[in-house]
């Protein structure tokens, strides 16, 4: 039996001190058929002397440069690696997380005995600084519809999680280079939005460090707000060109999470000239509020009149009913 080519890929940036444990878990895999594309984001730490010292032990490390013309970050540099690879399956990794020996033979064995499946996932554990281990227990089989059930039933996947069959990624928008935030969520809604056939396996197969930055800074500035703004609005737009039977309540979760990523946008500014620069999104209230009814309409209306001249009405525009999230 010909064991199919994997391809790993790893961007990275500064990360000399935490990436030799990560690509030392991989070299501890009992499945051999892999090639692992490293696309260095512009690192001015020795990341890059730390990545040639693998190669030098196994040239199925290879090393590569986001290219100049592409725009800085982890998301540009993903795409590339998946550009660059090789392989009939495709796992994106990050360059601090962990392997389990068995994660890459788990995951081949489950899509080579169904070639009907476009991606397998998994569970996994988060670990930390002083050596506690968390567990994470996510949905492994909704009864609910998979959009619904990624957003609101805890059916989700981390980045690392999926290992994908290239047939169902290739043609496709991959990572959105323009979001600075919640792009791996972005991503997953989107490829779960083509329907594809998969299955999430119960093993825990690997683990996310935790207490250290990851390759996008978590910091609040206004490009993230408005990156988490950007993909509600786009997962709204894609759950409004489907039908399911949680199509409905989906929408208002969605909405209530827009105008919530609104209010914090607009509500950084300190004075009214400066939130009337927001006031485009006036526009989008008016869009979603409908969905909402006359009487939540209404209020929106009056909590958005309130946070122009105020910075305040809270209240009124997240309509907390609408949060459906599990607690």
């Amino acid at each position: 039996m010909i064991n199919p080519l994997v391809s790993i890929i790893i961007p990275t940036f500064n990360r000399a001190h935490l990436i030799g444990e990560t690509l030392g878990s991989i070299l501890t895999q009992t499945y051999q058929n892999w090639e692992c594309i490293i696309v260095d984001d512009g690192s001015t730490d020795n990341t890059v002397e730390v990545v040639n010292k693998y190669i030098e032990k196994d040239k199925r490390f290879k090393l590569y440069y986001r290219p100049s013309d592409r725009q800085p970050g982890g998301n540009a540099a993903r795409n590339y690696g998946f550009e660059v690879s090789n392989g009939e399956y495709v796992k994106w990794f990050d360059s601090d997380d962990i392997m389990y020996p068995e994660f890459l033979q788990t995951q081949v064995s489950i899509l080579t005995n169904n070639k009907l499946l476009d991606f397998c996932t998994c569970q996994w554990e988060y670990f930390y600084e002083d050596g506690k281990i968390a567990k994470i227990y996510i949905n492994l089989n909704p009864e609910s519809h998979p959009l619904y059930a990624y957003l609101l039933d805890w059916h989700v996947f981390a980045t690392p999680s999926p290992l994908w069959n290239r047939t169902f990624l290739a043609n496709k928008n991959l990572f959105d280079v323009n979001l600075f935030r919640s792009q791996e969520a972005d991503f997953h809604f989107r490829m779960l939005s083509f329907s594809p056939k998969y299955v999430a396996h119960a093993d825990f197969l690997y683990k996310v460090r935790r207490g250290h930055e990851s390759i996008e800074s978590t910091s609040a500035d206004l490009k993230k707000q408005l990156s988490v703004l950007h993909y509600f609005e786009n997962a709204f737009n894609i759950v409004h060109q489907k039908t399911f039977e949680e199509k409905s309540i989906l929408q208002k979760y969605l909405i209530f999470r827009i105008l919530g990523q609104i209010y914090i946008v607009v509500s950084r500014e300190k004075n009214l000239i400066a939130r009337l620069k927001y006031y485009h999104f006036q526009k989008t209230i008016f869009k979603y509020g409908l969905y909402l009814g006359i009487g939540s309409f209404i209020r929106i209306q009056l909590g958005f009149s309130i946070l122009l001249l105020f910075n305040k009405g809270y209240s009124l525009i997240i309509l907390k009913k609408f949060d459906l999230r599990k607690k």
